[in-house]
């Protein structure tokens, strides 16, 4: 066997599997077909939720450094503003607002996490070809084939590996291409904002980038191709903005189609299919990049759990679950997003009557801001619940009286059992899993009754239980990980600790104290 695993692509889904999968000490390879590192800006918006994966790898103060706050999305009609949604009130989250960074620097970010866990990229390695067996998976590379126990194909849209595999990749492309410039533009138009031009002939985006650069694009008129992009690019704002948008400099520019496509199955055996590979969708939201370093973020702590037998492969059929049921949500809420950008008539005006009536009462910046950084999105789960922290949920990442944030706890990569508001209800060791909260943090976190959480390393709550819940204990007393012996950043939970609602068939040993807050 020459590896472990073996990550094809290193844009972002592949650097954080890559990253991920060394730093729990599988032995790991990633090759990119591509003769050098992609210079392109592609994705810019990075949420709340993919952030908070990324500080996990000690990205936190480069990213904020480097990145443009956006604290606000304008939505425009007929040249007036119809809708404001206020990003600043975001709770529940070390980043308060989303942040602006271009792709390339954001792959630049993770380039360098995964050269400090002593990983590195190896490029123009294209995959031509791959067969899988009961024990690995050969993957022709350019003529040399390499043995890998796992394959993880996080090589975007026109995937080799997702082709190589005969999996199906299916769903409309949108009729209207997309043109963008990024550069210097003189506007009035608040810099650390996004603006959102509406209107039956298309719709025109402004969003500010670091740097005080700017990215201008829009949906081009029909016929428009890959020539003359600034020109094109131009000619729509003129057109659809009501202010001056005048371009200066060019740093980038694009023309691209969007689609709506996803993958039959995310799984094939030994080899796993994450981010573009497996699903593609509108730029509406900003959505795509940040729901790829999630599926491999995802994968990457199951994977090399079951790679080292501490879980069973199920676990993996539970990722897949999980992620299949995200890239749908997206995928369709992307969707819904497009096509309002251009309804006409009657539909044109109840979606800003709409608009306007939920900004006025609220409703636009109670829901809006949470749904877009994808932090109150529920997996499918079941098991008792503490109030708002239930199977499936994602943990709010809260202030800690005595310092900190509660994701801190996650930092090492392994499970953490919350006693919130109360004791631990099982016999203490020395173990560094569990911590202590006081009402209340438990409060802010959703809690009302002292109880038990337990937290896999991605955030999602595994299981909860009330104190006086002696069912829900036993259950939750079943997942919890086996700390003992973890030299490691991974513990050893059982299965339904990584998304599998069965009760393991045999109690984990208990786990003690680490923290009092």
């Amino acid at each position: 066997m020459d590896s472990e695993a073996l990550v094809v692509g290193a844009g972002p889904t592949g650097l954080m599997m890559a990253t991920e999968l060394i730093r729990r000490g599988i032995d790991t390879r990633i090759v990119d077909r591509a003769a050098r590192r992609n210079p392109h800006a592609k994705a810019i918006i990075l949420q709340p939720r993919a952030l908070e994966v990324m500080a996990r790898l000690g990205l936190e103060d480069r990213i904020r450094d480097a990145a443009l706050p956006v604290v606000a999305a304008n939505y425009y009609a007929r040249g007036r503003r119809v809708a404001r949604i206020n990003f600043r009130g975001l709770k529940g989250s070390r980043f308060g607002t989303p942040l602006s960074l271009p792709q390339n620097e954001t792959e630049g970010l993770l380039l360098d996490a995964l050269r400090e866990t002593g990983g590195r990229v190896e490029y123009g390695h294209p995959l031509t070809a791959l067969a899988q067996d009961a024990d690995g998976v050969d993957a022709d590379l350019s003529g040399t084939v390499h043995r890998t126990g796992r394959l993880l194909g996080c090589d975007g849209a026109h995937s080799a590996v997702r082709e190589r595999l005969g999996v199906a990749f299916t769903g409309p492309t949108y009729p209207q291409s997309f043109v963008l410039v990024d550069g210097e533009w003189d506007t009035p138009l608040a810099h650390p904002e996004a603006h959102y031009f509406m209107g039956p002939t298309g719709v025109l985006v402004v969003v500010g980038l670091p740097g005080g650069r700017i990215r201008v694009f829009g949906s081009a008129p029909e016929g428009a191709g890959p020539e003359n992009i600034e020109e094109t690019v131009r000619a729509i704002a003129a057109e659809r903005s009501p202010v001056p948008l005048e371009l200066v400099s060019v740093t980038g520019a694009g023309h691209f189609q969007v689609h709506r496509k996803m993958a039959d199955r995310f799984r094939d055996g030994r080899v796993l299919l994450a981010g573009d590979a497996a699903h593609v969708h509108s730029p509406a939201g900003g959505q795509g990049l940040n729901t790829s370093i999630q599926d491999a973020h995802e994968a990457a702590w199951r994977l090399a759990d079951v790679i080292r037998g501490r879980l069973p492969e199920t676990a993996l059929g539970a990722w897949e679950r999980e992620r299949t049921h995200v890239a749908h949500a997206v995928v369709d809420d992307t969707d819904r997003q497009t096509r309002l950008w251009t309804w006409s008539g009657w539909r044109e005006r109840a979606r800003d009557l709409a608009a306007s009536a939920a900004e006025r009462s609220g409703v636009l910046d109670r829901v809006l801001p949470s749904r877009l950084a994808q932090m109150d999105l529920r997996y499918p789960a079941e098991g008792p619940s503490l109030g708002q922290l239930g199977p499936g949920t994602r943990l709010p990442d809260v202030s800690l009286p005595s310092g900190g944030r509660t994701h801190d706890l996650l930092r090492d990569g392994r499970h953490a059992l919350l006693a919130l508001a109360g004791p631990t209800p099982f016999p203490e060791r020395d173990t560094p899993a569990c911590a202590h909260l006081d009402a209340r943090t438990a409060r802010a976190l959703g809690a009302r009754r002292p109880g038990v959480v337990l937290v896999r390393p991605d955030g999602v709550v595994a299981a909860a239980a009330a104190l006086t819940d002696p069912g829900g204990l036993r259950r939750l007393e079943q997942l919890l990980p086996a700390a003992h012996g973890d030299t490691g950043p991974t513990s050893t939970p059982a299965s339904a600790a990584h998304g599998d609602t069965r009760p393991a068939s045999t109690p984990a040993p208990p786990v003690a104290n680490e923290e009092k807050a």
